[in-house]
């Protein structure tokens, strides 16, 4: 194994281009596992998953739930690149870390922004109400949804899915305090978190049960794990080293997704299981399925769309046009169906940002919001 500077410079980093390529993996594992993981999100339609066995096919998507790990990952693993590439060595003051989650907070909220307004936009078009009947419940509703943090309060969210912003949220906020108590006790930090979550956090619920890849985020972050992982070679022949990984590396993979989905795995290693299968199944995408020249490129495609993807395809697939998307019959045509859907929709809005500027626009508010914060701080 190389030096952390060799395992980058030597083709090994874990670049945008591949965050982006790993987003596109967990945003269409997202969509396969709201379309068919339990019978309740098709009932009522004939879906046919030939040439795999139905019950086959659901378990494997079923698995496909640690794109919510993956994507934490990846929010902290960018945010602890961030911390460092502006803070030498992790030292910052408070001030200086309240304003960096500010900032961090805003280009979440402004990223947001807009296919929320046109969620919104459609969903009244339609005539469909989302937010319970009262108006303060309503209005309540309306403006926590808006900031992505309607889950951490409990009130309505006008698409379940959404829950996941206020997730991302919490990451953003607490990235400071996460970074500096990793300075101070290194890997020990994600120790902490395992066994803290395991005994003392409930397995059932969103905000947490995913917590264990912030840490680990940050100690891969810091010491580029993923970069000498892939730098690691066995032998001197970079083929045979890159089968003989394969064939270690898959079959541990295999195992640890077995377990975590076991009654036992469920029952025992929940928490732990849902963090290490998230990041091991990431580091196996870095080493190999990134490696494939052309899927790379849709990969990296699909996921600068993933945001608005994510915003976008439950509205699809249950509020809008149900009935429509599971009319196909055929669960691979229905999958292209919601992917090609989210993906022109994303296209769509982007077209209206470039149009209205809409990143010049958001950079100046949040400009000027950092600089009263400042001045208040």
């Amino acid at each position: 194994m190389g030096t952390m500077k060799g395992a980058v410079e030597g083709g090994y980093g874990f670049t945008r281009d591949n965050t982006q390529a790993v987003k596109g993996i967990a945003i269409l594992f997202l969509l396969a596992y709201h379309l068919f993981s339990r019978d309740f999100r098709f009932r009522g339609f004939d879906v046919q998953f030939w040439p795999i066995p139905k019950e086959s096919a659901m378990y494997y998507i079923f698995n496909m739930q640690i794109c919510v790990g993956m994507f934490i990952f990846l929010t902290a693993y960018g945010l602890t690149l961030s911390l460092k590439k502006q803070f030498k060595d992790y030292e910052f003051t408070n001030q200086q870390a309240t304003l960096f989650a500010i900032k961090r907070y805003l280009g979440l909220f402004f990223m947001f922004l807009l296919p929320f307004v046109f969620c919104q936009i459609l969903t009244r078009v339609l005539g469909i109400s989302r937010y319970g009947e009262g108006r303060l419940e309503k209005l309540g509703g309306f403006v926590l949804d808006l900031f992505g943090v309607s889950n951490i309060f409990g009130t309505q969210m006008m698409i379940d899915t959404w829950w996941y912003m206020s997730l991302a949220v919490l990451v953003t906020v607490f990235m400071p305090v996460c970074v500096r108590i990793y300075k101070r006790y290194g890997w020990l930090f994600a120790v902490m978190v395992l066994f803290g979550g395991s005994f003392f956090l409930e397995a059932n619920v969103n905000l947490t049960k995913w917590l264990l890849a912030v840490p680990v985020a940050v100690c891969f972050a810091d010491r580029q794990v993923l970069e000498r992982m892939k730098a690691w070679q066995i032998g001197r022949n970079y083929w045979v080293s890159k089968l003989i990984k394969f064939m270690i590396f898959t079959p541990l993979l295999l195992a640890l997704f077995y377990v975590r989905t076991s009654d036992w795995g469920r029952a025992n290693l929940e928490f732990a299981m849902n963090g290490i299968v998230s990041v091991a199944f990431i580091c196996w995408c870095h080493e190999f399925i990134l490696e494939i020249p052309v899927l790379k490129q849709v990969l990296e495609l699909i996921g600068r769309h993933s945001g608005d993807i994510f915003y976008v395809h439950n509205f699809i697939r249950g509020v809008w046009f149900r009935k429509f998307t599971y009319s196909f019959g055929n669960a691979v045509v229905i999958f292209l169906f919601l992917l090609v859907s989210s993906l022109a929709i994303s296209v769509f809005l982007d077209f209206i940002r470039k149009v209205f500027r809409y990143s010049e626009i958001t950079r100046k508010i949040t400009e000027k919001i950092l600089r009263w914060a400042e001045s208040v701080l």
